[in-house]
Order: structure tokens, then C-alpha cells, then sequence
């Protein structure tokens, strides 16, 4: 039975976290058209998520991709450093640390403070819905919607039904995913990682686990994957440019939840992560960067 009937009719969005990846889920909602409250704790952090988002749309603007002035799309953006902002919002995207005890706690004060009927998507990476949905009141009206990096321009959506999701909000996380641009790719079942982090995170341990072992270079890895299989990128140079602190996180969540799965962090990725050897940001991961983020030669 549902608590409340469902708020088909979405307007207003909260992104709760203002990251990389929220500030870049609130740019996408805006260029769709809704109003957009992003929020996070930290002003500092909202503040930047705004410098980067007119960035972002300038050079988008630039290229044709979006033809609504920069500013116009920024005019539809809130930010806000109190949760309670969820209040007025027909749909709440959470985008916070990726860590479980981190997203329960905001997941029952977004529950708690957000109006019966209304959605809740979560844009975890690895967590599986159904926990994630465990800890709200309203797991018939709870979803996922994992956004991939860089979020303004990656077309990519996977879109995960939890056991309990209701039709009518996996409808409203596909209408919202066509809003925002994307290319939606529903999840028929609920595992960790999904389908694209299990794709790539299988790929890119073992790559990593053929460097460490030497039976391979990162030029050889990357360079035959790309050369052979039609690749932009080889998966080494994908996970510098995720950041391999990120990728160490994922990879780890699904072997913590599949301790026996195919998905295992490689001794070599948590040295590279311990060394503060993120991939690009930093300068440095498994291949060496410029500061325009210009590959210049391998670095293991």
C-alpha cells in the first residue's frame, strides 16, 4: 500500500550535496528547465558548484549545445545550506559521500522533512537501492539515478529500481532523466555497482593487477585496448580522469558488499591513492598530466 499518492508533476528539484557531481546534476536541471535547489552545508562548496557551473555553461554556450544564455539557466538555481530547503521540492536528488552511514543520515533527514508523495533518487554508485531505500519512510517513492562524470555532457543514466519502487516513480526518474539530456538505461536488478561500475570496475582491477604483476605496461594495457577494441580511452587513463580516489571508493563499496565478486581493489590503486596520486586533478595517477589535463607519458 502507498503512504500518500504520488507528485507526478515534478517543478522544483533539490540536489542535496554540492559537489562535483551535485553541482553538475543541478546544472543539468536547470538547462532542463526546473527550478533547482542545491544545498549543501558548506557555502564555500555552493559557491564553487556556481563558478564551475558558469564555466561549464559558457563553453557549452560557446559550442552551440545550449542555446539559453548562461545566466538564464543559473537565474533557475537556489543554493542553500540548511536541508529543510528540500521542503518545497516535487523531487529530492541526493548526491553525497558515498559512503553508507554518511547517506542513511541524510537520507532520513531528507525523508523526514520532505512532504508524503514525493520523490527521492539517490545518485549512488555502488550502494545498492533497496538498503538506500531501507532508510527512508518511503520506499515505493525512492529510486536511483546514477549520473556519470563529467555530468553536463556524459549522456549517460543508469536508472535503478529498487524491490519497492512504484511504477509511477520509476516513470518520473525516466521523465526526469530525458529532461536533464540523458540517455536512460534502466537496471533490472538491484546489485551493487549496477551494470556500468561492474563493467568497468572488473576492467580496470584487472588492468591494474596486470601492470602491478608485470605482465603489461599502462602504455601496453591502454594503449591495445584503445588500438584494438575501439576505445576512446584505455581504462587506466578512464580512471585517472574519474580520479582513482573515487574509483578506490566504488571498487571498494562492491567488494565489501560482494566480498567473493569478481570486483577487488589491487594493492597497486590503494598505493597510488595512499600517495595522494588522484589522475588528473592531482596531476598524476597512472599516467602523467599537464595543467591543461594533456597526458604526457606514463607514470608507473
Amino acid at each position: 500500500m502507498l503512504s500518500a499518492p504520488f507528485q507526478a508533476d515534478i517543478r522544483r528539484v533539490a540536489v542535496v550535496g554540492g559537489g562535483f557531481m551535485g553541482g553538475g546534476i543541478a546544472q543539468c536541471a536547470a538547462q532542463g528547465g526546473y527550478d533547482v535547489a542545491l544545498i549543501d552545508l558548506r557555502q564555500d562548496a555552493l559557491d564553487k558548484a556556481l563558478n564551475d557551473m558558469r564555466d561549464s555553461l559558457s563553453r557549452l554556450c560557446a559550442k552551440g549545445i545550449v542555446t539559453e544564455p548562461a545566466e538564464a539557466v543559473l537565474a533557475r538555481i537556489t543554493t542553500h545550506t540548511a536541508l529543510d530547503a528540500v521542503f518545497d521540492a516535487d523531487a529530492v536528488i541526493e548526491a553525497v559521500f558515498e559512503k553508507i552511514p554518511v547517506k542513511q543520515e541524510v537520507l532520513g533527514k531528507i525523508d523526514a522533512l520532505l512532504p508524503p508523495g514525493r520523490l527521492i533518487a539517490s545518485n549512488t554508485s555502488t550502494i545498492p537501492i533497496t538498503m538506500l531505500a531501507g532508510f527512508t519512510q518511503r520506499p515505493e517513492h525512492f529510486v536511483g539515478m546514477h549520473f556519470f562524470s563529467p555530468v553536463p555532457v556524459n549522456p549517460l543514466l543508469e536508472i535503478i529500481p529498487g524491490e519497492s519502487t512504484s511504477p509511477e516513480a520509476l516513470a518520473a526518474a525516466e521523465g526526469l532523466g530525458l529532461r536533464f539530456g540523458k540517455k536512460n538505461f534502466i537496471v533490472k536488478k538491484d546489485v551493487p555497482g549496477f551494470i556500468m561500475n561492474r563493467v568497468f570496475g572488473a576492467m580496470t582491477c584487472e588492468a591494474i593487477r596486470l601492470v602491478e604483476s608485470g605482465v603489461g605496461t599502462v602504455e601496453d594495457v591502454d594503449g591495445g585496448l584503445v588500438t584494438g577494441y575501439g576505445m576512446t580511452l584505455g581504462p587506466l587513463a578512464i580512471a585517472d580522469l574519474a580520479g582513482l580516489d573515487v574509483c578506490l571508493m566504488a571498487f571498494g563499496n562492491i567488494a565489501e558488499l560482494e566480498p567473493n565478486g569478481a570486483i577487488q581493489p589491487p594493492e597497486l590503486l590503494k598505493r597510488r591513492v595512499a600517495e595522494g596520486k588522484f589522475g588528473r586533478k592531482t596531476g598524476e595517477g597512472f599516467w602523467k598530466y599537464d595543467a591543461r589535463g594533456k597526458a604526457l607519458g606514463p607514470a608507473v
